[in-house]
């Protein structure tokens, strides 16, 4: 993919475009930026790179949580690490308040 298929369209003016930059865009293997006050907030892009990123997300987690269980180290279920986390947000929502 080269940046010159890629566009910048403001996200107003993308609503009312969205089926044609689809159309023109995406499917040919560009990027649409969307923009608010001159300023990149999302993009859309082409199926197959939104799949890859993916791949590679997947991919990076499973490396992450394959040594961390060669590590041996003690581990806890899911739901009691979310309780902790969220138990550690609300302390520090306090703290702040």
């Amino acid at each position: 993919m080269t940046a010159t298929h890629d566009v910048d369209v403001a996200v107003s003016d993308a609503r009312t475009q969205l089926p044609g930059l689809l159309d023109q865009q995406a499917r040919d293997g560009g990027v649409v930026y969307l923009t608010r006050y001159g300023r990149r907030v999302g993009a859309v892009v082409p199926v197959d790179v939104a799949e890859r990123l993916e791949e590679l997300e997947d991919a990076y987690w499973a490396r992450r949580a394959e040594e961390a269980l060669q590590r041996d180290e003690p581990t806890i279920p899911w739901g009691q690490a979310l309780a902790e986390l969220e138990s550690d947000d609300a302390d520090q929502d306090d703290a702040r308040r």
